[in-house]
Formats: structure tokens, sequence, C-alpha cells
């Protein structure tokens, strides 16, 4: 299944909504001034490290889940990957979710360290560098994490899988939100991944599909929108100015 029209202005589904909705209850997205790392003063801002609780992993899980099946298709994959640290409990959750709607997917994440002891030790290399089965040389992957900053992280989890799976293929990499943003050099850290590995990223919601929903709600007021506009105008990628300028 091809992933569904994501251009400015395509409607968003009931999960996205739900799954906005979610973020807010648990406090994780958040609207105000909020100073990131790169010294730029943000409208927005989300914390996943909030979601930390076992009913919200779950919720967070089945908004992998239904993206996956929304945007993917259940027979696009059969592993879902988590690169350590942060991606192993997200592909867990990811895997019971899809689980829990009879769509049954092997779970699969690496080690920072090579293990020293026990069966993985004793035996291939491979080994022990996963938490999990070693896949067929042909798997068919998705990834799955919270954010991609600059991706340096997922590009050596793509090479790492290459290197043991060699015919395998990747259906994408989920994040939870896509901000839409470059870096302070100008460049796109999603569009750089995706060119440098092949690999398309799935966002559950963008940052504007997330203003645009939480103005219609009421939840953004005129000068809070304002701000969103103004400074996704500047710092945004090409679609997020788009929308800026709309």
């Amino acid at each position: 299944m091809l992933p569904r029209n994501t251009a400015i202005g395509a409607a968003m589904q009931d999960y996205q909504r739900a799954f906005v909705d979610f973020l807010l209850e648990a406090e994780a997205l958040k609207i105000g001034e909020f100073t990131l790392k790169s010294g730029r003063v943000s409208p927005v801002f989300l914390n996943t490290g909030l979601l930390d609780t076992g009913e919200r992993l779950g919720r967070l899980g089945r908004g992998f889940a239904e993206t996956l099946l929304d945007r993917v298709g259940a027979d696009a994959f059969d592993t879902v990957f988590g690169p350590a640290y942060k991606g192993i409990p997200l592909s867990v959750a990811a895997a019971i979710a899809l689980a829990e709607q009879g769509v049954e997917k092997a779970c699969l994440s690496d080690r920072k360290e090579a293990k020293a002891h026990g069966a993985e030790a004793a035996g291939q290399s491979v080994g022990k560098r996963l938490l999990g089965r070693v896949p067929a040389a042909d798997a068919r992957f998705v990834m799955v994490d919270d954010v991609l900053t600059d991706g340096a992280t997922k590009m050596e989890s793509v090479a790492f899988l290459r290197e043991i799976a060699p015919d395998c293929s990747f259906a994408a990499l989920l994040i939870v939100l896509d901000r839409q943003e470059v870096k302070p050099d100008g460049s796109n850290a999603v569009g750089a991944f995706t060119e440098a590995t092949g690999v398309p990223v799935l966002p559950i919601v963008t940052l504007t599909e997330v203003v645009d929903y939480l103005a219609e709600k009421g939840v953004i007021g005129d000068d809070d929108l304002a701000r969103c506009r103004a400074y996704w105008a500047e710092y945004g990628t090409e679609a997020a100015k788009t929308w800026a300028g709309a």
C-alpha cells in the first residue's frame, strides 16, 4: 500500500485527531513559548518522555499501529524494529497494539553494547547485538522512534540491519510528530534521511496538522496561531512555509 496523501490540506483521520487529544491530555503537547536546544523559541513543544505509564505507552502503541495499518498495510512488513534506547519500548508497544488488532508481527531492537554472556554471546556475532531473534535475510522492516532530529541513529540502524539481513527492505520509519522544521544549517532532517537511506518517514501527525486541528477545536487562539505561522514561515520546511503563508 502506498502512503496516503499528506499534502497541506489533506484531511486528518479520526485516529489522528484522537492521538492529538491524547497528547494534550497527557500534557506531552503544549502551546506557549519554549526555548529549544537550537536557541529558537518555539510556540509548540512535544515531550514524549511524559508518555511513560502503561496506559500512555499503550495509547502510543495504538497510534503507531493505526498509522501502519492505514498508510503502510499489514502485508508490507513482518518486523517492527526500535533503535536503542528510546525505540525499544516503542517497538514493543507497537507490536502489542498490532496484535490486539489481529496483526502478529515480530519485535526487534538492537543493543548499544554487544552481549558478553548467555546463549547469544556464545553464538553468532549478530546475536550479540540484538534484542530478539536474528531476522531473515529478506526481512521487511518498519522502524519506530519518537522523533527524527538529525537522523544519525536511524541511519546507523538502517546500515546495521542491511548488514545482518542483506536482502531486507524498509516499508517506513514511523515517528510521533514531524515538526516540519529545518535545522540551523537550513537542512531538512526528514528529507535528508529519506534521500540517504531510501526509507520514507511517516509521522503519526505533522505539526501543521496538529496546529490546524487545535485551532479548529479552539485550543489555539488567534494570537497563538499567528505565532505558529510566523515561526514556521521562518524555520519551516517548504511544505510548512506554504502552510504558514496560506
